[in-house]
């Protein structure tokens, strides 16, 4: 794939991760199958994503380690539950990910998904000059 600075198929990964994120903290999706989401769904930004955003690529993958890692060791030491570390550096891990989110794809404004957002100001055809017309008008053909 080519790397794009600006992208539909990137807006849509991006959009992904963000749902992504909204379902581990909804608790619909245990904490492996979001480290496995958030590991694929970045690997497929990274291609659609342009050099200039390297840096950011690079906080959002730090931000997965940490997530990744937490989920090792909780699986590796059989707790059912976070401790409470653990869940603080989880929050600040998904806070990390949704600002760097929105800074590498901010919210389109005319995006039809969410209605909260403003609209931009639409454009109304001004009505044309009243022309007056005659009904004795008269066409000549010109050979």
């Amino acid at each position: 794939m080519s790397s794009l600075t600006h992208s539909p198929l990137r807006r849509f990964v991006t959009d992904g991760l963000r749902d992504t994120i909204d379902s581990y903290t909804a608790g619909t999706l245990p904490l492996h199958r979001f480290t496995w989401e958030l590991h694929t769904r970045l690997d497929a930004l990274t291609e659609l994503t342009a050099l200039p955003h390297y840096r950011t690529l690079n906080t959002l993958r730090g931000a997965h380690r940490t997530i990744a890692t937490i989920d090792v060791q909780q699986r590796t030491a059989t707790r059912q539950h976070l401790t409470a570390a653990d869940q603080h550096t989880l929050a600040a891990a998904i806070t990390t990910l949704r600002t760097t989110l929105a800074r590498l794809d901010p919210d389109d404004p005319i995006d039809p998904v969410d209605p909260t957002q403003p609209r931009p100001a639409v454009l109304t055809p001004r009505p044309r000059a009243a022309t007056r017309r005659t009904t004795d008008t008269r066409h000549a053909l010109i050979a």
